[in-house]
């Protein structure tokens, strides 16, 4: 019997999020793969005048397919609605990914889940992309969760999708150290340089029966959830330097860390760590009375409504 093996595999791509972009590259400039299609969220509107924008997966997909000359009507989905049971938009959404024939769905960050219906469709399921050695961290917020959980470790799991929240099987997984220094920021950085070859190559392997998926070990599951605005809150005085720490690097980009003095907001901006004195100093709160924690090498607060200021400044100001 002959192996189904195309001098090309037809992609679909599904992102809605700055992150789906080097994975987009990555597969688009990769000679065994033909991206066919992508779907992303609808445009929404942004900032304070509420202007109707598209986003970035949407525009990168435009320039790539303007190049091949290809029907951007056709090779462009923005579905509200994608579940082919359940509404018309849904059925019309289905049978335009239906004439794409294709062999592999990939999906990072979409924001959507996917109905049992379309991830059945492609020749080699759905594939989803998921920043966690799953089963730990399953959910909205597997990045952030390595940082509140003191991980040594980042992983990235690729994965057979079902209708679940990232429940079935994994095909491969590969991880690396975290630097103390670094936050979601730095890690989000180096995910997009290391992971989108690792992607492209396990596919191939996938392709070809090489690999073969495990299902996951229930008893391991660790739940994580969508990040909110109070997330980031802690007590200036109170609280181990160790919890706060590990939520500055998890929350630096959103919704940041923050406590409450006077009466008003304090966002820290920047915290900047001794490694060897942090061992030592990691129980303590990061102020006693108008004293810094020793492991504190640099600091920058923003009061609200003000601007950032140093340690001294606002211990002088806030701190009594």
């Amino acid at each position: 019997m002959k192996t189904y093996d195309p001098s090309k595999y037809r992609v679909i791509f599904f992102s809605s999020a700055p992150i789906g972009i080097p994975f987009f590259e990555e597969i688009a400039q990769d000679k065994r793969f033909e991206i066919v299609g992508v779907v992303t969220q609808p445009d929404k509107p942004v900032g304070r005048g509420l202007q109707i924008q598209e986003n970035i997966v949407k525009t990168t997909a435009k320039a790539y397919f303007q190049t091949n000359e290809s029907d951007l009507t056709q090779d462009i989905q923005t579905p509200t609605s994608i579940n082919p049971e359940k509404s018309e938009e849904g059925k019309a959404f289905y049978e335009r990914l239906q004439s794409k024939q294709a062999d592999m769905f990939i999906v990072i960050a979409y924001g959507k889940i996917l109905p049992q219906k379309i991830l059945e469709m492609p020749k080699f399921w759905a594939i989803n992309v998921h920043g966690s050695l799953l089963p730990k961290y399953r959910g909205a917020s597997p990045l952030q969760s390595v940082f509140l959980h003191k991980e040594t470790k980042s992983w990235l799991t690729i994965m057979k999708m079902d209708a679940g929240m990232d429940t079935w099987e994994i095909i491969d997984q590969l991880s690396f150290p975290l630097q103390f220094h670094w936050t979601v920021k730095e890690l989000i950085e180096a995910f997009c340089k290391v992971w989108p070859k690792f992607l492209n190559d396990t596919l191939r392997k996938f392709a070809k029966g090489e690999m073969t998926p495990e299902k996951q070990d229930e008893n391991q599951v660790i739940l994580t959830k969508k990040i909110e605005k109070a997330d980031g809150a802690f007590e200036i005085a109170i609280d181990p330097l160790e919890e706060i720490y590990a939520k500055y690097r998890a929350f630096f980009l959103r919704p940041k860390l923050w406590c409450t003095q006077q009466g008003k907001r304090v966002v820290i901006e920047k915290l900047i760590l001794d490694e060897k004195l942090f061992e030592t100093h990691k129980k303590e709160p990061l102020i006693t009375g108008k004293t810094l924690n020793p492991a504190v090498k640099e600091i920058a607060l923003k009061p609200e409504g003000k601007k950032a200021m140093d340690r001294a400044s606002f211990a002088n100001g806030y701190v009594k």
